[in-house]
């Protein structure tokens, strides 16, 4: 049995409504690291919107506004379900995972001081660079190492159930930023 949750994201393809969400279908049935791969898409097209904001203050705070939200989202279930259900099953990953939460740590970090600066601000887009530089190594590094491990130590019954964990996370997450953010 398939269910739908739905994440949002910017439509960039919709300039006129720049605050306006599409839903995207996330399959329920899927394994957990089936969803982080997409929770990692996710803040990826936010990242697009950024760049596809070129030239508009507006559009580049509405932007950074939207990656804030799906970091949050992002981080928050790592942290919460992904990060533990590997330390239950595995220690030889303890080094990899410490790396992945400072990692997240850094995105906290440039997020925060992010929020304190408008577009126009020197530095800003230095800053989001840096963001996406930091967060496409982070996913890398997840869907590299992290990922593969948990698909051999879960059973697919054990990566059903964390991903409808992961997918109930989400939904209680969307529109509730980290502390700072």
């Amino acid at each position: 049995m398939t269910s739908q949750a739905h994440a949002t994201t910017l439509d960039p393809a919709r300039p006129p409504e720049p605050r306006a969400l599409r839903p995207v279908d996330v399959d329920a049935a899927a394994d957990a690291a089936r969803m982080l791969v997409a929770l990692h898409e996710r803040v990826e097209r936010q990242f697009e919107a950024y760049e596809a904001a070129e030239g508009s203050n507006a559009a580049r705070r509405r932007a950074v506004a939207a990656v804030a939200r799906a970091l949050a989202t992002h981080v928050a279930v790592e942290d919460e379900l992904l990060y533990p259900a590997l330390r239950d099953h595995t220690g030889r990953h303890d080094a990899e995972i410490e790396r992945q939460l400072q990692q997240d740590h850094l995105l906290d970090l440039v997020m925060v001081e992010l929020g304190g600066m408008l577009p126009a601000d020197r530095g800003y887009d230095g800053k989001v660079r840096v963001l996406m530089q930091v967060f496409r190594q982070h996913a890398r590094d997840a869907e590299a190492l992290l990922l593969p491990e948990l698909r051999r130590r879960l059973g697919p019954a054990e990566r059903e159930l964390l991903g409808r964990r992961v997918l109930e996370r989400v939904g209680q997450l969307e529109h509730r930023p980290r502390p700072g953010w």
